[in-house]
């Protein structure tokens, strides 16, 4: 039987994290595409990231990186949750799509 790639989905949540985000999108996504490429995961894998009410520009760099890169997803909460169920919301949104969910902070 052969084995099936699996597909991986990265949950970031985020809040106010307009200034790292320049830095750290592109190193998810790099990290991803190698993974892609090397076969351990699938090309349907995507870095999830969660705008948890930001009040800085965050939603927008979030918005425009999946606009520019089809391996990024964005969701945005409409107030500050807090991380737990910003993560807790990238989990769920992820459930159903993706075989492997893991998360990370997104400094």
């Amino acid at each position: 039987m052969e084995r099936q790639t699996p597909s991986l989905c990265i949950v970031v949540p985020c809040y106010n994290e307009a200034q790292v985000l320049p830095t750290t999108m592109p190193l998810f996504c790099a990290k991803l595409y190698g993974l892609v490429e090397g076969g351990a995961v699938a090309g349907s894998s995507r870095v999830l990231f969660v705008d948890d009410g930001s009040t800085d520009s965050t939603w927008e760099l979030i918005s425009r990186f999946s606009h520019d890169e089809q391996l990024v997803e964005g969701i945005k909460l409409s107030r500050n949750c807090g991380h737990q169920k910003a993560l807790l919301a990238g989990l769920m949104e992820a459930r159903e799509k993706f075989d492997v969910t893991i998360s990370i902070d997104c400094d």
